[in-house]
């Protein structure tokens, strides 16, 4: 329920409430204090989801973080990984360049070996040294032949096994750069997380703030509400007593003449003052003041404004857009009936006595008339006021001009109330 409905609720609570015939149904009575505790409980609300937002930013802000950490030590990974392959393939490089070499050798070696199978001076040799000689050249012989091919084999094993290492590398470099890539994709998640935990938190800051203002802003019509109520009280108070005293100094008047007329004349012998004492009345125990009251209530009786439910004229021309018990553009549910128009003449349903004519915070120029009977008619929206407080109202009379809501629709807004509660003005509306 939006608050609105609720301060008109509080200001028509100040209204003289009668006895009526009959009670109609109505909605259910508030107060502008219960405004207040729902604005503090959206407010409470409110701030219980900022909480929980700041806890998701900040669990958010901590997964961001730990992830670029991730993605920086996966960086330094990547360069020691790459440094590593770089020193692994110049001692590749290095290590070719020496199988090259050693092969060279070999391949020289061999050639020679073979160019001199056939060499006469080898074989003179072999055949006239001594046999000590030509045994320790043989071994030397074997023993070069050996070392060379024991070296070629080590430089083969040794190349394959830097070609393993280079290939480990490869794919150690290979499998960092998914990782990374995979640490990027959820560092590019997480911000957008982050980004949108902070719009969040934004957002609920924003509403809290204009909800903080919302309840200031109750807090203020509320004490200027209940200056204004105040005021009414005072003023229908003293209405009453002064009512209340004419109407005791009228009774007395009319006991006293009454008295008077019928006192009889003085008779001339005791027979002629029995013969013309009248009957004595029964004694009443009324008092005064009882009469009186009872002058009120017959007063209260006559009232004819529930007698005209479904004869009432309407208060300004125009369509009705916003019915009695539906939902309002702006939230809540409508109290009464909003007629859209343009700027029109806004005219009392009945006759009446104007309460209060005004600005009302929420409605804007707002006019009551008390209709008498604990019935109220309420017209807000008004561009402008012809009617001043305590001022008479006759059927069709104009009190205004319609203008806007503050809300924003054009138009008038206008509801009947029975002692507080709302009624269905459709119902009421001929």
């Amino acid at each position: 329920m939006s608050p609105r409905p609720l301060i008109l609720t509080v200001l028509l609570a100040a209204l003289p409430l009668s006895a009526a015939p009959e009670t109609p149904d109505g909605g259910d009575l508030n107060s502008i204090r219960h405004a207040i505790d729902e604005a503090q409980s959206e407010l409470q609300q409110k701030q219980q989801a900022q909480r929980q937002a700041q806890q998701t930013l900040a669990k958010t802000r901590a997964a961001l973080e730990k992830a670029q950490r991730e993605l920086a030590g996966i960086t330094r990974r990547q360069q020691d990984t790459r440094q590593k392959l770089q020193t692994l393939q110049n001692e590749l490089e290095g290590l070719k360049t020496e199988i090259a070499g050693r092969k060279a050798q070999v391949a020289r070696l061999l050639t020679g070996h073979y160019k001199n199978r056939q060499n006469n001076a080898v074989i003179l040799f072999l055949k006239n040294a001594e046999p000590g000689r030509k045994s320790r050249y043989l071994e030397y012989a074997r023993r070069i032949g050996s070392a060379n091919r024991n070296v070629v084999s080590e430089l083969v094993v040794q190349q394959q096994e830097l070609h393993r290492r280079e290939q480990e590398i490869d794919a150690e470099l290979a499998k960092l750069a998914k990782l990374k890539a995979e640490k990027e994709a959820a560092l590019s998640r997480l911000g957008k997380h982050n980004s949108a935990a902070q719009r969040e938190n934004s957002r609920l800051n924003a509403e809290i703030d204009k909800q903080n203002q919302n309840l200031n802003k109750l807090r203020a019509d509320e004490s200027k509400l209940n200056q204004i109520l105040a005021d009414i009280a005072r003023r229908n108070a003293a209405k009453r007593k002064q009512e209340a005293a004419a109407r005791t100094k009228a009774a007395r008047e009319r006991l006293a003449a009454e008295k008077a007329k019928k006192r009889p004349a003085k008779p001339d012998n005791a027979e002629d003052k029995a013969a013309s004492a009248p009957a004595k009345p029964p004694v009443s125990t009324l008092t005064e003041e009882d009469r009186a009251l009872q002058g009120e209530y017959a007063a209260q009786a006559n009232n004819t404004f529930g007698r005209l439910q479904g004869r009432l004229p309407h208060p300004v021309g125009g369509s009705i857009t916003g019915r009695f018990g539906k939902p309002k553009p702006d939230g809540g549910v409508w109290h009464g009936l909003f007629f859209a128009t343009a700027p029109s003449p806004v005219r009392s349903v009945a006759d009446g006595t104007v309460a209060y004519a005004g600005a009302l915070n929420g409605y804007g120029n707002t006019v009551v008339i008390d209709y008498g009977g604990g019935y109220t008619g309420v017209y807000t929206g008004l561009s402008s006021i012809t009617v001043g407080s305590g001022g008479s109202v006759k059927t069709g009379g104009t009190i205004g001009t319609s203008g806007s809501l503050p809300s924003g629709e054009q138009g008038l807004y206008f509801e009947i109330r029975y002692r507080l509660a709302a009624m269905n003005p459709a119902a009421w509306l001929r």
